[in-house]
């Protein structure tokens, strides 16, 4: 009879071979995985406590700067300098009062209009470079 291993008459011995391959596979597969494991980081995120909410200060109030697709630019819904001005100063000025009076964190947003064009908004850029603008982000038109 053909068959397993041990030499004498059908008797069947323990094939050790293949149970020595499986082990490799199953070792070689979890030390695989062990090594794909990503650890967990921490969030650097500080909650508020209740007595933290009393010594916090009021947020100070946005400054909006729209850009209308014509280049017209309103600092808090009043027009400033004309669409043809490039420097833009009297946007610069209003700025640099504001952030005088209300400080560095004031935040400054621009909302330009969909079709209002690149370069204008790089003007509108331009003028809170100069007036020292340090907290400035975009928002969405609406």
């Amino acid at each position: 009879m053909a068959g397993g291993g041990g030499g004498g008459e059908g008797e069947f011995g323990l094939q050790i071979a293949p149970m020595l391959d499986v082990m490799f596979v199953l070792m070689l597969f979890f030390m695989v995985m062990a090594g794909s494991q990503t650890t967990e980081g921490e969030l650097g995120i500080n909650l508020p406590s209740t007595g933290a909410a009393q010594n916090q200060e009021k947020p100070a109030t946005p400054i909006y700067v729209k850009i209308s697709a014509n280049k017209q630019v309103y600092f808090n819904d009043n027009p400033v300098d004309t669409p043809a001005a490039t420097e833009l100063p009297s946007l610069r000025d209003r700025l640099k009062k504001a952030i005088q009076m209300y400080g560095e964190k004031t935040p400054v947003i621009i909302v330009p209009d969909e079709n209002a064009r690149h370069g204008r908004i790089v003007d509108v850029l331009n003028a809170c470079s100069g007036a020292g603008v340090v907290n400035l982000s975009f928002g969405a038109s609406s």
